[in-house]
């Protein structure tokens, strides 16, 4: 996922548009147990804004991944938009420039003639995964006793009783209850 941008390199102000796809197989070890399902789609423009260049861009794909309650395979449409600065590295340098500003601090790096936006899409990517993807709102979960499917049926296990620890509570909270 390079982009040239040697047209814009001299010319403070210039822009660059970008429109690719990566195939699937090139986005495989993104996340663990995550597999794309689709071309990840990327747009945007690079701007050269003098000692950097900006990027605002747009990524897109679908995603599968387990549901966090059955396990069964789930599929995701994520999307990121994103602004990222890179400055040039030079040949000679391993942290970049000496004299960076406190804005320039999170700038990436880029070498040459072409910038490699394949780590900031994949970041952007990465933090559009769903905390606990679910199947469908009403995804019942496994039993945690035997393991059955429980959006399947009903796998006739006795349903827990609580924490044993709590017992004692359970005992006072009797005790106390005039009603009982």
């Amino acid at each position: 996922m390079q982009v040239s941008i040697a047209s814009i390199r001299e010319q403070r102000g210039a822009t660059v548009s970008f429109d690719f796809s990566m195939p699937p197989s090139e986005c495989d070890g993104l996340a663990p147990d995550l597999v794309a399902v689709s071309p990840v789609w990327v747009r945007g423009t690079i701007t050269n804004a003098g000692e950097s260049m900006f990027v605002r861009a747009q990524a897109s794909g679908t995603f599968e991944m387990a549901c966090s309650r059955c396990l069964k395979p789930v599929a995701a449409a994520l999307n990121a938009s994103f602004e990222e600065r890179y400055r040039r590295m030079t040949p000679g340098s391993q942290t970049g420039p000496k004299e960076t500003s406190s804005a320039d601090d999170d700038a990436r790096p880029y070498h040459g003639d072409r910038i490699d936006l394949s780590g900031a899409v994949r970041d952007h990517l990465l933090l559009q995964i769903p905390m606990k993807p679910v199947c469908r709102p009403d995804c019942r979960g496994l039993c945690p006793h035997c393991g059955a499917d429980l959006n399947e049926a009903e796998c006739g296990c006795r349903p827990a009783e609580g924490d044993p620890r709590l017992e004692v509570l359970k005992e006072l909270s009797r005790r106390l209850d005039p009603m009982n």
